[in-house]
């Protein structure tokens, strides 16, 4: 158990440092009057280390709900990129995210960054 308490906090200290620097990366790109079109960025691979931290699947169903219980049930069932607040369309099956600068997702996809879209 305390491996698995271990290998937890690396993953959130991990997944912390990611997202402070997406952060300061957005910022400096909106505030210099520059962006990166999300149409020329690449697709997020599921092995890619920040999608590993995020829990990012491209097809929302292969979530792992005991893992991520936030995506379990009839509500988590209704969670996918394409609704979320992060999430910024490209076309009709992929866009760009605020939570994992540089690649884009696919709205079918769902991670643990996902929050409703207001």
């Amino acid at each position: 158990i305390s491996d698995l308490v271990e290998s937890n906090n690396e993953l959130k200290k991990k997944v912390a440092e990611y997202l402070r620097y997406a952060s300061a990366g957005a910022l400096i790109a909106t505030s210099g009057g520059w962006a990166v079109s999300a149409s020329a960025q690449p697709l997020l691979a599921e092995d890619h280390p920040i999608a590993v931290a995020l829990g990012y699947k491209a097809d929302a169903s292969q979530v792992d709900v005991q893992k991520y219980p936030k995506r379990a049930g009839a509500e988590g069932a209704k969670q996918f990129c394409y609704n979320c607040s992060l999430y910024q369309p490209v076309d009709d099956e992929q866009g760009g995210c605020t939570a994992i600068a540089g690649q884009n997702v696919l709205g079918a996809g769902w991670c643990n960054a996902w929050v409703l879209k207001g």
